[in-house]
């Protein structure tokens, strides 16, 4: 009988002690990189904002998964599921529904080199709708578009971007090649056929203004929080802007914005108010912006980074706990989130207050089945 209360005391001990048996931290690869200031690259297959709604205030925006490079030596893959942007009932009611890029054949990387070098690199081709047009045109389309970012040291730092073919939306309605842009230049085009990718009233008409340059400069990128530089960084990417405006149908001036020299019909008391009152006629009534990223990518390195060298882990040390895929997000326009709402992709504070209730649950029935193993055991050795 003996044995049987040994082995009662033993169960409740370990009953008592399970909740707070947590798996011993790995011991880090010596050659991990430091993952708030080590070398880092990030890759992103595209994202949408609107910047401005036509009236002063953001809009909103979506960013699709971001990979970022391992800590040890190792690559981080965009997986398949990731086809366009917005991809989801939730991305199309934070940008509007009209919009819709095709991401097709992708192949979306973020490396960290044996060398502990940080490169990323995105390839794919995109193919920008608008689904509001009776039609549907293609309002551009990047074939086999390679953009790639390459850190080797802090004084050698490499960012491309090419593609085969880029066609746009020309003043006609028709899809027409036009030659990529090269580092420095753009290509434009304006009054196209198309509007934003938003509604617009009853009543109104949209021309837009496209421009795609190349992306030169890592705040140009849109991206998530968790994306961060360094001392030296390198960015790439397809920046494209466009730019939509809108007018009333019967083109009689009412309802336009306040426009500094622009007077508005039936305030013209001479021949120059006149002018003005025509100039206020054809003018839009609003502009919205819009910017889009295709193949977003970024590498970044320490002052001083060498091949082989600058920012390593204590060998010893905890082993760096940092995912290698940022989730996609859809950010809700400035008024939307003034009001509260929640559009994070993270925990929230209802979750967390879940996981907490959860824990407490769990305590008590530990602590429960602890009790009941103890008075079992008193019986045992009263009975004896």
């Amino acid at each position: 009988m003996s044995g049987v209360v040994s082995t009662l005391r033993a169960a409740t001990a370990m009953t008592v002690l399970a909740p707070v048996f947590f798996p011993a931290p790995a011991v880090a690869d010596p050659a991990a990189v430091d993952p708030d200031t080590g070398p880092v690259a990030y890759a992103n297959a595209a994202s949408l904002a609107v910047t401005d709604d036509g009236y002063g205030a953001r809009g909103g925006s979506v960013i699709s998964e971001t990979q970022r490079s391992p800590v040890t030596p190792g690559s981080s893959r965009l997986g398949p599921a990731r086809s366009a942007v917005p991809g989801s009932d939730g991305e199309r009611a934070a940008v509007g529904p009209h919009y819709r890029l095709a991401i097709e054949g992708h192949d979306v990387t973020a490396t960290l080199r044996e060398r502990r070098v940080p490169a990323a690199e995105a390839r794919a081709d995109f193919v920008l709708t608008d689904r509001a047009a009776e039609a549907e045109p293609v309002v551009l389309s990047f074939e086999s578009s390679v953009t790639a970012v390459e850190c080797s040291s802090a004084e050698d730092v490499t960012a491309e971007a090419t593609a085969a073919r880029l066609s746009m939306l020309d003043a006609d309605g028709d899809l027409t090649p036009v030659e990529p842009p090269r580092a420095g230049d753009e290509v434009r085009r304006r009054d196209l056929p198309f509007g934003p990718p938003g509604e617009i009233a009853d009543g109104e008409r949209a021309t837009s203004d496209i421009t795609v340059r190349r992306v030169d400069d890592y705040e140009q990128l849109l991206r998530q929080d968790q994306w961060r530089d360094g001392d030296i960084t390198a960015a790439s990417g397809w920046l494209v802007e466009i730019d939509t405006h809108v007018w009333r149908e019967d083109g009689d001036g009412s309802g336009l914005l306040d426009l500094p020299g622009l007077g508005h019909a039936g305030d013209a008391g001479d021949a120059g108010d006149t002018e003005n009152a025509e100039d206020a006629e054809s003018a839009p009534v609003r502009t919205i912006e819009t910017t889009l990223v295709l193949g977003g990518v970024s590498c970044s390195v320490p002052s001083g980074f060498v091949r082989h060298g600058g920012g390593g882990a204590e060998p010893g040390a905890p082993a760096p706990s940092v995912p290698v895929t940022i989730p996609a997000g859809a950010g809700a326009p400035v008024e939307a989130r003034s009001a509260g709402t929640d559009t994070g992709t993270g925990p929230s504070g209802a979750s967390g207050a879940w996981w907490g209730a959860a824990l407490l649950g769990a305590g008590a029935l530990f602590g429960g089945a602890a009790l009941v193993l103890a008075r079992r055991a008193s019986s045992v050795r009263g009975g004896s």
